[in-house]
């Protein structure tokens, strides 16, 4: 979505909180607002959590602290080899409030074939005890779909004390399907089934 979606989006949200996901921390340049007009026109637009994503640096990391000012929750994704090479650092800093791995990215990153071998290898597990606080890795799919079956990776969540859980893009692809009223299906649906493990 973009900004302006935000102010929509953020009026019907009645029970949850609106996380919003930025972009890495970049200069203003002619097709991008900076990184710190971005942040403060997501906030200002009803957002109440923010989400790094696909930085490598502590410096990257120190920015998107910095404009956020403790306005709002934040959330880092950690999807890189570099982000993991300094997460001790990174999570030195004051005001992350939680922390996700991205297991696609970071999959990549590495040159894995298959993005569930970071679970396999012991990597996830690592970064979930560094993060000793509020975390979790994404995505999972609907119960009973995926490269993976979702209730496999639910049980890896709740092995390593993960909080939370990203759904994934299968979990309901918006470019298929189009209904509003569907949509809300799938994800209410969803969610249940996933509640009820």
């Amino acid at each position: 979505h973009t900004l302006e979606d935000v102010k929509t989006i953020a009026r019907t949200i009645k029970k949850a909180k609106l996380l919003v996901r930025i972009n890495p921390i970049h200069e203003k340049n002619k097709d991008y607002i900076s990184s710190e007009e971005e942040i403060d026109r997501a906030i200002q637009n009803g957002a109440d959590i923010l989400m790094l994503p696909y930085f490598k640096t502590v410096r990257e990391v120190e920015t998107f602290l910095r404009f956020v000012n403790g306005r709002v929750k934040t959330m880092l994704l950690l999807e890189t080899p570099e982000a993991v090479s300094v997460v001790d650092d990174i999570l030195k800093l004051k005001g992350i409030d939680e922390m996700f791995v991205g297991l696609n990215d970071l999959s990549l990153g590495y040159g894995k074939k298959f993005m569930f071998e970071l679970l396999r290898d012991g990597t996830v597990e690592e970064l979930c005890y560094k993060f000793k606080k509020a975390n979790g890795f994404g995505g999972i799919a609907a119960l009973g779909k995926g490269d993976l079956p979702a209730e496999k990776i639910i049980i890896e969540h709740y092995r390593m004390g993960s909080t939370s859980v990203i759904l994934s893009r299968s979990f309901c692809n918006t470019n298929e399907v189009k209904d509003i009223e569907t949509i809300k299906s799938i994800f209410m649906n969803g969610i249940k089934e996933i509640r009820r493990l």
